[in-house]
């Protein structure tokens, strides 16, 4: 995940707009739209302002992913990590959904890596019991 992708998602998670996210890193917004867009590089100094906006330290926002937004959410810290007060407020209806989709996709893919983990170790019985019957 490039990281203009991974600022997009913590903004949308958070329930900030590009304005909103821009005014709290004092840039004009399409300077801020540049971030998401991968068309501006963003230096250390920028990034940690980011983290600082999200509240989490440099190293969580360098490695964000899909993987730590499940973490977050299913180590309790969802209250730490998204702005529920500010979700519930702020967000248009397109954010809400952009959200559900995202969970939706989370839970969509735990889904299918559970199937896959599930027949992997329904064809190793399968292929003990097999040996098994011919030793």
């Amino acid at each position: 995940m490039r990281i203009g992708e991974k600022l997009r998602l913590l903004r949308k998670l958070k329930g900030y707009t590009q304005e909103t996210m821009a005014g709290k890193l004092h840039m004009e917004r399409r300077s801020y739209a540049n971030l998401e867009n991968n068309v501006t590089k963003i230096d250390m100094e920028r990034m940690t302002q980011i983290a600082e906006v999200y509240g989490i330290e440099l190293e969580e926002l360098l490695a964000f992913d899909e993987n730590t937004i499940f973490e977050k959410c299913f180590n309790k810290n969802i209250e730490s990590f998204f702005s529920v007060q500010e979700f519930k407020s702020t967000t248009s209806i397109e954010e809400r959904e952009f959200f559900i989709q995202q969970i939706q996709q989370l839970l969509e893919t735990i889904d299918k890596e559970r199937k896959v983990f599930i027949e992997t170790i329904e064809n190793l019985k399968a292929a003990i019991k097999k040996q098994n019957n011919t030793d």
